[in-house]
């Protein structure tokens, strides 16, 4: 196959080289597509068009709901009073990239403040421009009040309502921006570095603000009433102080003191982080317990989760002392343990504490590893963990609003969704479903064992037509790493469209198999922090192997025509597939991948600990083996990826021309690592099955 190079330029709603895709003729063994048609891309567009919500946030006051619904690529935000019907607040009518994200409402639920733009990854970096306005957008935060009127507020992030409503904080860059109601806002102080995040005490009087460094991390505290030297620093340490949380009455801040293990490091030893409280009145802080060396010794929690300081005076936060992510309580006094409050042998993804204290709330995976539910237990006295929702639905981020709890709800039809719970009662706002016409696979939770070992989890996706004949087959190998595909809709966007996608290569004839590799979340820490993986040894590329002897030994698979897709670390993954197995892969889809895991020096050790370990990365990288690299690959990537370097897409392009490997490469100019316009993922989307098509859809010979 000839090596095609595009750049994607784009006209309104058109895409360049639809032309080219149409004029592809797709084999069909009774999928969705026939030859000559646009039934592909109608069914794409089709499902990349479902209504899809994130970003949950509830009144704490209220029964009320927010969320940002992107529908055909257009995001709005949404509320819903007590799980009823919902109402649109914002009126975008653009698929051109623009972000909508931290929301936040006052405790009341009567106004709500968000992010227009930028980047949530990386608030402080200058915002993105995916949609190649003539001037790129800014990133600012808006405040939509009681009477509906949207106000921008300002440049900036992370906005935050004082408890009672009065004020509204945010920070831009190293400055903290405080407004009044009714009012505009104004610096409060400006210090170095950048704010990541901001924790208002229980009576209003102070602002804790989380301050990154670089080097290391500080918290700085904000008298709001105070009219001179308000500006004050919890005492730091060479290490990053992060996530303070106020004691019930406002004395205390309770915070966590954590260190990044040098290189190498044993997991046996250290100690490398600890919780320690800080006496606003006195200005001292101590601590008041460090995690043990062995498990649970190197800081961890789950994406998005905070501390919470309970009724009964006990902090609680996430865990793996025992192996797996769990929820404990601390005493916050210097001789306290903590007491574990979920179950051993499971996973929590998501937790809050009721208003008044007194009871968690959670998501985990608890019984079944690969289903996630809704839970709820008393924090003092013991009490049985009580299941809130079924488990028929996958259930992701969870929050409380007023007396209700809401959480995030997937199914094998219906993307991310809010689902309000109350008495036992499940109340569904927006229940999407599938576009008429198309109908999805129910896919199969499938085990496997490594070459070493290793249980291993999966989900298959086999073709609806007759099975008799052999299909063509792929794998999928999810990016992160720490991340955990199910059977059912991805609550992440970027695999909510993954999932669509391997369901849409099921119809077209393919048997698909999503493998969850070690170095993923959900199967507790021993798997998520499995030696040698990566940069260290790629030993998770013995999974994947592992995946390719499940697909070769099934009757319904052409063992000559299995390729392999995935971005980001399944980018990198997919690379090392080629490289190291162009007689197992016939061909593979790389977006945006990681193809030279070196790194140019590792602080704190030797030049000879350096020498080898960089000798090392270059050996877990792709281009170690392009020599061995024979099968043909597309390469996807956006030009302002700040997860991936951009770099690492033409490095191996310039490889893979050296050693005559057919490829064909696209680039999207102003888009980040997970595309921020739909119409790019359908672009995207469309490369890739006329890829595959071409490469494998052909029957091999006896």
């Amino acid at each position: 196959m000839p090596h095609i190079s595009f750049l994607l330029r784009r006209t309104g709603l058109g895409l360049l080289g639809s032309a080219l895709l149409a004029s592809s003729a797709l084999a069909a063994p009774g999928g969705d597509a026939t030859p000559g048609d646009t039934s592909l891309e109608k069914r794409l567009s089709s499902l990349l068009a479902m209504p899809y919500a994130n970003g949950l946030a509830g009144a704490a006051q209220a029964p009320r709901i927010a969320w940002v619904e992107r529908r055909a690529g257009v995001r709005n935000i949404m509320v819903s009073d007590h799980g009823q019907a919902p109402r649109r607040i914002t009126h975008y009518t653009r698929d051109d990239g623009t972000d909508l994200w931290g929301l936040a409402l006052t405790p009341d639920g009567r106004s709500l403040a968000f992010v227009e733009g930028g980047d949530p990854e990386y608030p402080n970096d200058a915002p993105p421009n995916a949609g190649q306005a003539t001037f790129a957008g800014k990133e600012t935060v808006h405040l939509i009040g009681p009477s509906g009127r949207d106000t921008v507020m300002g440049e900036g992030h992370s906005p935050a309502f004082s408890p009672d409503g009065t004020f509204l904080a945010f920070s831009r860059g190293g400055t903290l921006m405080i407004a009044r109601t009714g009012a505009m806002p104004a610096a409060a102080f400006t210090t170095p570095g950048s704010i990541t995040g901001l924790r208002w005490s229980p009576d209003g009087r102070h602002i804790a603000a989380e301050i990154d460094r670089g080097s290391h991390g500080v918290i700085a505290l904000w008298d709001v009433g105070a009219k001179a030297n308000s500006l004050t620093f919890i005492p730091p340490g060479l290490s990053n102080d992060r996530q303070p949380v106020f004691s019930p009455d406002g004395k205390s801040v309770a915070f966590f003191r954590t260190q990044d293990p040098i290189l190498g490091t044993d997991p046996q030893k250290g100690r490398f982080w600890s919780v320690h409280v800080h006496d606003l009145n006195s200005g001292t802080e101590h601590a008041v317990w460090t995690a043990p060396a062995g498990k649970g010794s190197r800081f961890a929690t789950p994406e998005g989760s905070v501390p919470y300081w309970a009724a009964d005076g006990r902090l609680l936060f996430p865990w793996e002392g025992s192996g797996w992510m769990r929820i404990c309580a601390l005493p916050m006094t210097r001789q306290g343990e903590p007491e574990c409050l979920t179950p051993d042998g499971a996973e929590v993804s998501a937790y809050q504490l009721s208003q008044d204290g007194k009871t968690l709330f959670y998501t985990s995976n608890s019984g079944d590893l690969d289903q996630w539910r809704a839970w709820s237990r008393p924090v003092a006295g013991g009490g049985d963990a009580v299941a809130l929702t079924p488990g028929n639905d996958e259930i992701s981020t969870l929050v409380t609003a007023g007396p209700d709890i809401a959480v995030m709800a997937t199914g094998v039809t219906q993307t991310a969704h809010p689902v309000v719970l109350e008495n036992g009662q499940a109340m569904t706002p927006v229940t999407p479903a599938l576009p008429s016409g198309i109908s999805f696979v129910t896919p199969q939770s499938v085990r496997f064992r490594s070459a070493d070992g290793l249980d291993l989890h999966g989900q298959l996706f086999t073709p609806p037509d007759d099975t008799a004949h052999r299909h063509p087959a792929l794998l999928f190998v999810h990016g992160g790493p720490e991340r955990q595909m199910l059977p059912a809709f991805n609550a992440m966007g970027y695999y909510s469209n993954a999932y669509l996608m391997n369901q849409t290569l099921a119809s077209q004839g393919y048997v698909v198999l999503s493998v969850n590799y070690r170095s993923g979340s959900g199967y507790g820490e021993a798997f998520r922090n499995a030696p040698e993986t990566g940069r260290a040894g790629a030993s998770e590329y013995r999974d994947v192997q592992a995946a390719a002897a499940y697909l070769q030994k099934r009757d319904d698979v052409d063992v000559h025509r299995i390729g392999i897709w995935g971005g980001s670390w399944g980018g990198y993954l997919t690379g090392l597939a080629l490289a190291r197995n162009s007689d197992i892969f016939a061909a593979g889809v790389d977006f945006h991948g990681v193809h030279d895991m070196t790194e140019p020096d590792h602080p704190g050790l030797s030049p000879q600990q350096n020498r080898d370990a960089h000798e090392q990365e270059w050996r877990s990288s792709p281009i170690a083996d392009i020599g061995h690299w024979r099968a043909p690959v597309l390469l996807v990537h956006g030009d302002d990826d700040r997860n991936v370097e951009f770099e690492q897409s033409t490095l191996l392009a310039r490889m893979l021309t050296a050693q005559g490997v057919p490829y064909e490469d696209h680039v999207f100019p102003g888009e980040r690592h997970a595309f921020l316009r739909t119409q790019d993922w359908l672009q995207g989307y469309l490369w890739m099955t006329h890829f595959f098509a071409q490469t494998l859809m052909t029957p091999s010979k006896p």
